[in-house]
């Protein structure tokens, strides 16, 4: 019904008074995102907040949440300001702190301030698991860590046993004759002989 001399479009029956946004190849100048621009004129016609792909895509928002500099699209933890390439060991919004330089990290570390242990063990953190002396108790729970026959000093102390070898009641460490059940000091005639004076003249029996 228009002329071509007076039609935009002479070769389209859809359009007459002008070429359009998208010329007179399309026939319908479509908004499918209703963006308020025609779809020939943007690449995300899906998308009603984007009019070109960006860095993260159509469909997804070229933000920057966490404002550390990496798109959210690309960010490991879009919201920890202080990671972006990876979680690390931690995960987002822990920090990889490695307090005691153990080589693992605190939050894996059950004991972050003790760079020999990363978990409590028998004795607990800053304290060695270690038996010293090989008696089948931990130093942490003995005071005998060095004295493979004690666990506590007793009445002699470590390195001494609390040994009474004549029987006589007194503890070898507290006697002078261990060997001796009559006798806790060599006295005047040793260790093994009584000092005694059969005739009561003040001269011992020994001498």
């Amino acid at each position: 019904g228009t002329a071509d001399c007076n039609d935009a479009c002479p070769n389209n029956a859809q359009k007459w008074n002008s070429v359009g946004d998208c010329g007179c190849m399309a026939t319908v100048e479509f908004d499918t995102d209703g963006d308020g621009v025609v779809d020939c004129a943007e690449h995300c016609t899906a998308d009603p907040n984007k009019l070109l792909p960006g860095v993260c895509g159509c469909d997804v928002p070229d933000v920057d949440t966490d404002g550390d500099g990496t798109l959210d699209c690309n960010d490991a933890c879009p919201n920890d300001a202080l990671k972006w390439e990876s979680a690390g060991d931690c995960g987002c919004h822990m920090p990889e702190g490695d307090i005691d330089g153990d080589g693992t990290p605190d939050c894996t570390d059950n004991c972050p301030l003790d760079p020999n242990k990363i978990a409590a063990g028998w004795c607990g953190c800053g304290t060695s698991d270690a038996d010293s002396d090989g008696d089948g108790t931990r130093d942490c729970d003995e005071t005998c860590d060095n004295d493979p026959g004690k666990t506590a000093p007793g009445v002699c102390g470590c390195g001494t046993p609390d040994n009474d070898t004549d029987g006589d009641g007194t503890l070898d460490c507290d006697e002078e004759c261990d060997n001796d059940p009559l006798k806790t000091a060599a006295g005047i005639c040793g260790c093994g002989t009584l000092d005694d004076d059969t005739d009561g003249d003040g001269t011992a029996d020994c001498n």
